[in-house]
């Protein structure tokens, strides 16, 4: 598991944060902005992410994503509909290394190239958006 593969496909995750009272939630695109060292910008003093990566049922992704052509459709639906759930934990990136190890586990057991999700999933200038039922109010 290459580690700058895991953070590129990170920053598509970053900034999902909600905007103010909003219908509707983002997943921002910086959750993959990462430096030269391979870390991610917002590593710094963060807590423990309170959600379970490890044991989620990431066949919502790598059912619908696959390769050799990654549908940019079924990737980024796929994408969305296992994220949205936790936008408010993974764009927390300040406070929680949350995006960071979704990301690593997606990267796992998917083995997507390096930035795919970053570069095929674009819906604005702040990311990709989450219908408000989408989420969990952790």
């Amino acid at each position: 598991m290459n580690l700058n593969r895991q953070l590129l496909v990170f920053r598509m995750v970053l900034f999902m944060g909600l905007i103010g009272l909003a219908v509707s939630s983002i997943i921002s695109d910086d959750i993959f902005k990462v430096d030269r060292s391979g870390r991610n910008l917002a590593e710094q003093d963060k807590l423990v992410c309170d959600v379970d990566f490890k044991h989620q049922n990431y066949t919502i992704i790598t059912s619908k994503c696959v390769a050799p052509a990654y549908d940019a459709n079924n990737c980024c639906s796929a994408f969305k509909e296992f994220a949205c759930p936790f936008v408010n934990q993974i764009n927390d990136v300040n406070n929680n290394d949350c995006a960071t190890i979704m990301l690593g586990y997606i990267q796992l057991y998917g083995e997507y190239p390096a930035g795919m999700f970053y570069s095929k999933c674009k819906e604005g200038k702040l990311g990709l958006e989450c219908a408000s039922g989408d989420t969990t109010s952790n």
